[in-house]
């Protein structure tokens, strides 16, 4: 799934394969303001994974809070507007989903964070996306 802001920032998330329960997840973000980085390892449940593909289209459909927040060990996701029913994702990575380039400081950072202006379609499509996604990966 990739969540893609309208100037191209993105984060992209893929489910690679699930072992017992951990989701293998591969990560790219670009923030295109030189933030960019990649990540691989298994940071979600396959019941976190489901949870987030439902989440997102909540978002999508409007169905949710803002400021409302879905965390898990080293993934964020917090839902805000950045103009009305326009959806502003704030995806936060933590530990061993934060950047690499941050050194010894990538263990004990917490929702090092990548504000993602979308569209409603945008955001719409990314869940489709990572729903289909697993399915493929059962």
């Amino acid at each position: 799934m990739r969540l893609q802001t309208r100037t191209g920032a993105y984060v992209e998330l893929r489910a690679i394969k699930q072992i017992d329960q951990p989701l293998l997840v591969e990560g790219t973000v670009d923030t295109l303001d030189g933030r960019a980085w990649r990540f691989r390892g298994p940071v979600l449940s396959a019941e976190e994974a489901k949870r987030l593909g439902d989440w997102l289209l909540k978002a999508a459909k409007g169905r949710i809070e803002p400021q409302e927040r879905l965390s898990f060990a080293d993934l964020s996701f917090t839902f805000d507007e950045h103009e009305v029913g326009q959806p502003r994702i704030v995806v936060g990575f933590s530990r061993a989903t934060a950047p690499g380039w941050l050194g010894d400081e990538q263990a004990v950072t917490f929702d090092y964070p990548v504000t993602l202006d979308l569209t409603t379609e945008t955001l719409e499509a990314a869940a489709v996306d990572w729903e289909r996604e697993l399915r493929r990966r059962r």
